[in-house]
């Protein structure tokens, strides 16, 4: 189990996370100012280039939370590129079996564990000021693979088996729409296969993450074991608030 997961006192504890979907520094900072966790720097559905995540994943540490990088996919460079930017925890979209999940620790780790190409100059090694062996930039990181089509939740154990891998982050967006009921966050089928695969991370001794609003879905994460939860975003808090004033503006 990682560090990150734990707090000063070595108990196990949950990681609350932002989502920063605008590509602002700022905002990764502010996020982490207000005391989340984890701030989450999106690469897959938002238009933020490797000089921008970088700035962000600088602008979370400062504020003193974690940084978060979801990649644009599993291709080498997707994960190598995270990583150096300084990600400590890495989600990669798509990882519907265990094949590809070895593929994202081979990017991912250094060997033993992986093939992760060596540069000590990148942000993740300090710019070589400081001697940080392998082992312990390994230590330091964690990829999550995103399990968010219902064969990867078929494939769970054999994907959390895979050595490297520090369990599992749900997608349940994605999920619900392989499940033909987009957005319906309500759907049993879908909230049984969240839990599913969230106890069986916990099971085989690893972390479970989601992003999921508060309410029923998060609940029973929560219940399950969820131990990372991106809880909602920048985009998603402005739009709450901007409606909710300009209603009470049109109102008076």
């Amino acid at each position: 189990m990682s560090e990150l997961f734990s707090d000063d006192q070595g108990q196990p504890r949950v990681l609350w996370g932002a989502a920063i979907n605008s590509a602002s520094p700022r905002a990764a900072e502010m996020a982490a100012r207000v005391g989340f966790d984890v701030v989450w720097i999106e690469m897959e559905h938002a238009s933020v280039d490797l000089l921008t995540a970088e700035a962000m994943c600088t602008a979370a540490q400062a504020g003193g939370a974690v940084p978060l990088v979801r990649t644009i996919g599993c291709r080498r460079e997707h994960i190598l590129h995270a990583l150096e930017i300084g990600g400590r925890l890495v989600v990669v979209p798509l990882v519907n079996d265990a094949e590809t999940a070895r593929e994202v620790v081979r990017h991912g780790k250094f060997r033993p564990l992986g093939e992760r190409g060596y540069n000590t100059r990148s942000r993740a090694a300090r710019f070589g000021l400081e001697a940080l062996p392998a082992a312990r930039m390994n230590a330091e990181t964690c990829l999550f693979p995103q399990v968010e089509t219902r064969a990867a939740a078929a494939n769970v154990e054999a994907i959390l088996a895979v050595d490297g891998i520090a369990g599992v982050f749900i997608g349940p967006g994605d999920l619900s729409a392989d499940l033909d009921r987009p957005g319906d966050f309500a759907n049993p089928e879908l909230r049984e296969m969240v839990t599913a695969c969230i106890r069986a991370a916990r099971a085989a001794g690893k972390h479970a993450g989601i992003l999921a609003s508060p309410g029923p879905l998060l609940d029973d994460a929560l219940a399950a074991g969820a131990d990372l939860c991106v809880i909602g975003s920048d985009f998603g808090a402005m739009i709450q608030v901007w409606r909710e004033q300009l209603a009470r503006c049109r109102a008076r």
